[in-house]
């Protein structure tokens, strides 16, 4: 309007009105155009900045998240860790407990049958003294015997002769003589480690 409405004076042998005029004229239109085009530009910068400072505000809340769900993690990753650690520890302690346990009642196994073996040992020596006892004073009450009443042979003479055995004397048929002879008992059989047979004689036993 300002460009529309602008009034020159006039001099001698000025310019053209006309020209002048139309030359405004033409400048009017282009600075409106220009005018308007600068106004639309103005608007879409307002309009870009906005969603820049949109965009800029929702960077930072992502960042801001981000560095949140990270520390999350982070914090989630350290807790599951000592509670692995925790668990793998507590395992640990426990798988020892139960093989010092193991170790021990292996341990206390094996005392007790080393114990169990002495007493066997121990008890078969003294029945072998008793047995052997037993059998000298057998022997001297039957050779007392045989010599006070002048009966013969002793039974141990008899058995050397027709070499019988006392299981085989006791195993005989009905009917037939019966002879008995006392095995004596080795020292051997006082050193045989083998549980078997000390079950199997506390089994006769009872």
């Amino acid at each position: 309007m300002d460009i529309t409405n602008k009034e020159f004076k006039k001099v001698f042998r000025g310019y053209s009105a006309e020209e002048v005029d139309e030359f405004l004229d033409k400048v009017a239109e282009d600075y409106e155009v220009l005018y308007k085009e600068n106004s639309s530009m103005k608007e879409k910068v307002t309009s870009l900045t906005d969603k820049i400072e949109h965009y800029a505000k929702m960077e930072t809340t992502i960042q801001n998240t981000l560095v949140l769900a990270q520390n999350a993690a982070e914090q989630s990753k350290s807790i599951a860790q000592k509670e692995a650690d925790l668990i793998i520890k507590n395992a640990n302690e426990s798988a020892q407990r139960i093989l010092d346990k193991a170790h021990n009642d292996v341990m206390k196994i094996n005392d007790d049958y080393e114990q169990l073996k002495q007493e066997f040992v121990k008890f078969r020596a003294k029945f072998k003294n008793f047995m052997n006892t037993q059998v000298e004073m057998f022997n001297s009450l039957e050779k007392d015997f045989i010599k006070n009443y002048n009966i013969g042979s002793t039974v141990e003479d008899t058995i050397k002769e027709k070499d019988i055995d006392f299981e085989d004397s006791i195993n005989a048929e009905p009917g037939k003589e019966k002879n008995f002879k006392v095995k004596s008992i080795n020292d051997e059989d006082l050193t045989d480690d083998n549980l078997s047979e000390i079950k199997n004689f506390f089994v006769k036993g009872d």
